[in-house]
């Protein structure tokens, strides 16, 4: 018989020991992630879930409220398509389909105009058609994952020729790479990091999200600097088995030295070292071929994954569509 529970400030020591122990969770699913996000994000309210078999936690449900403007409300298993979804310890079952609709159910009591379950690649393929049949829209994503095996000279020379060059010809330049956490780094490598998002045309991370996560330790800050300059960053995050490549940011000036390829290759050694079985190199939009490539380089292969939306409510799932363009306009304009 399982019960679920919310997670409160009295039993939240439990969570990360019960998550560490759910197969492939990365720092997502950690609670260093949902309290950095809930002090970043006014409008992300965190509603975690424990899962209890009589008196023991055998795993937990991630997931947040979304309310971008009064009156709005969404739940997502993890904001921006980030693998949410429930983790169980192996050998674990549950009945999905009435785990599903307790959630729907709480969505109608708070009014909650939208249902969305991101899902990793392992869950997609094992209860993507329960939500399917359940009458979940699915949306398709992909990222990269590199097993590491903790073996460093054969991932070596797996990496692509040219890349090997690439991070060759870092080094003879003079590109150094080093972890930091220097606050006055972290502000050089944000400015850095907002124009390369402006360049890109994307929506910025605040930089008390990327302080906090350092703060907390499931983060680090790898820079590559030139003459002691800092040209290029990457915030990474680590936790249970992943290594995770999340912010990246460079100086296009620069480019001509491979620093990023020389951050990758730093981080993947330090993966290695450290005794982490994968490196998740993140989602890629399907149109950004050279990206796409660029992952491919270091052999990381693509895993599929998915997202399930139910609309509860679609006159208020309208007006934040509506809505959400100019809000993000905004808020990429105040950053």
């Amino acid at each position: 018989m399982y019960t679920i529970e919310p997670l409160t400030s009295q039993n939240q020591e439990q969570w990360d020991d019960v998550i560490q122990h759910c197969p492939n969770t990365t720092a997502f699913q950690s609670l260093a992630w949902r309290d950095a996000l809930a002090d970043a994000f006014r409008q992300l309210n965190p509603v975690y879930r424990l899962i209890k078999q009589e008196d023991t936690v055998v795993g937990g449900l991630p997931a947040f409220v979304f309310q971008p403007i009064p009156g709005i409300r969404l739940w997502h298993s993890m904001p921006w398509n980030l693998s949410g979804g429930i983790y169980l310890r192996d050998g674990v079952t549950l009945n999905l389909e009435a785990f599903i609709t307790s959630i729907e159910t709480e969505s109608t009591e708070n009014g909650w105009c939208e249902i969305r379950w991101t899902l990793p690649p392992e869950h997609t393929t094992i209860y993507g058609d329960v939500f399917t049949e359940m009458g979940y829209e699915r949306t398709d994503h992909f990222t990269h994952l590199l097993k590491t095996d903790g073996d460093i000279d054969a991932l070596w020379h797996a990496y692509n020729k040219r890349l090997r060059g690439a991070v060759r010809k870092a080094e003879k330049s003079g590109v150094e790479v080093t972890d930091t956490d220097s606050e006055d780094a972290l502000t050089v490598f944000y400015d850095m990091y907002l124009m390369t998002i402006k360049r890109l045309g994307g929506t910025p991370k605040p930089q008390s999200l990327m302080q906090t996560l350092l703060q907390r330790k499931i983060a680090k800050l790898a820079i590559a600097t030139y003459n002691g300059t800092i040209i290029a960053g990457l915030l990474y995050l680590r936790f249970n088995r992943t290594v995770t490549l999340w912010c990246e940011a460079s100086v296009p000036a620069f480019l001509k030295y491979r620093p990023n390829n020389a951050i990758f290759h730093y981080i993947i050694t330090e993966a290695c070292r450290e005794g982490y079985q994968w490196v998740d190199f993140g989602a890629s939009p399907p149109e950004n071929t050279g990206l796409i490539a660029h992952k491919e380089q270091y052999r990381a292969t693509r895993s599929d994954f998915a997202s399930y939306t139910k609309v509860v409510s679609p006159l208020k799932r309208t007006l934040w569509t509506r809505s959400e363009g100019a809000l993000r306009q905004i808020y990429t304009w105040m950053q």
